[in-house]
């Protein structure tokens, strides 16, 4: 199987389990922004998926095309509250972060693994751009982490490193 077929169903496999989500009406902003990251990833994997790359280039990986404009993502976190935070949004937000993770990983490897260094520079991009999703879907988690710390008085667990 080539690299980009199992981007492609990767980033679809994922696509889908966020559209079965029974996501809390506090989150639906932040899946609908993830869905359609996803959409844009697939939209761009497609189109590649059918490129020679002997004979032209693979289309340009913009982030801001991909992820949505800057504004969205900085309205998002300021309007996002915790107050009222339930454990349901704070663990229905786990999953789609270890996908997005899992996929920086992939296409990390994607890229070490690809003789062309077209390709190379393709997969890298693709990993750059889901890193960026992965610290902002980061910094929303973070915003509920930090509620539950407050309220218990110790940090519940650890999320790791980034």
């Amino acid at each position: 199987m080539l690299p980009l077929h199992f981007a492609i169903e990767l980033e679809t496999v994922i696509n889908s389990q966020l559209t079965k989500l029974a996501a809390p009406a506090a989150i639906i902003p932040v899946i609908t922004l993830i869905h359609n990251c996803q959409m844009n990833f697939l939209e761009l994997l497609s189109a590649a998926s059918t490129i020679n790359i002997d004979i032209a280039p693979y289309p340009l990986v913009a982030e801001d095309q991909l992820l949505g404009s800057d504004t969205s993502w900085q309205q998002l976190t300021l309007h996002t509250d915790a107050t009222n935070a339930s454990l349901q949004v704070f663990t229905t937000l786990w999953p789609i972060y270890m996908a997005t993770d899992k996929t920086v990983q992939f296409y990390q490897q994607a890229a070490a693994n690809s003789a062309q260094p077209q390709t190379r520079l393709f997969f890298s991009s693709l990993s750059h751009v889901k890193k960026i999703l992965c610290r902002r879907l980061n910094g929303i988690i973070q915003i509920y982490y930090n509620h539950y710390w407050g309220e218990l008085g110790f940090a519940p667990f650890v999320l790791g490193k980034d």
